[in-house]
């Protein structure tokens, strides 16, 4: 007894079959450099957040920051600068950049932190005394979001009922490109499928 004819779909689910490995070696290497990358953009903004932390909590000494010029600044447009005396006049510093803005004057109240790990070059407006943890605090938690929904749009976490995070009951499956959804050999399985179902009613 001779071996059984060879489908007339093999070439076709064999070519299907070698674009959903390398589709899905793809998608690994994808995965896999974002998660590197999730995890050293995670411990580096946490790093930041202890630093900041810790900045704030160093001792402060308020003067008077007068505005002589302003760099610009891709960021910012515009950062001022100016020179700074405390209010003894111990310290007056003629070069030091100020974060915040001055009055209609060019003059405003700013704060020194001589220990400070970060900014040591800088002045503070009295608005910005504790900006450096609550934007940092504010980006890790949209990063911690970012990493997390895309965790679960992957599949790798679920989140039921929470739409904010990954989708309600968890990802949501893409609708495939034959109108199916699943993978390409299921979607031309069913849709072989459908097509025969629809001539058999089509006959007498």
């Amino acid at each position: 007894m001779g071996s059984p004819a060879e489908s007339p779909h093999a070439e076709y689910d064999r070519w299907i079959a070698r674009r959903e490995r390398w589709g899905a070696r793809f998608a690994l290497f994808g995965r896999t450099v974002f998660a590197i990358v999730a995890v050293v953009l995670t411990v580096a903004l946490v790093v930041l957040l202890i630093v900041t932390l810790i900045d704030v909590a160093q001792p402060r000494v308020w003067g008077t920051f007068t505005q002589t010029g302003c760099e610009a600044s891709a960021r910012r447009g515009c950062r001022p600068f100016g020179t700074w005396a405390s209010d003894d006049r111990t310290i007056v510093w003629s070069h030091v950049y100020l974060n915040g803005w001055t009055d209609g004057s060019g003059r405003t109240r700013a704060a020194y932190q001589p220990t400070a790990l970060l900014g040591s070059d800088v002045v503070n407006a009295p608005v910005f005394t504790f900006a450096g943890p609550v934007l940092t605090g504010f980006l890790l938690v949209w990063w911690g979001v970012v990493v997390l929904r895309t965790a679960a749009s992957w599949g790798y976490i679920a989140f039921p009922r929470s739409r904010w995070l990954g989708g309600r009951g968890g990802p949501r499956k893409r609708q495939g490109t034959l109108g199916i959804r699943g993978s390409f050999r299921r979607q031309y399985r069913q849709s072989l499928a459908r097509a025969g179902a629809e001539d058999s009613r089509a006959e007498p």
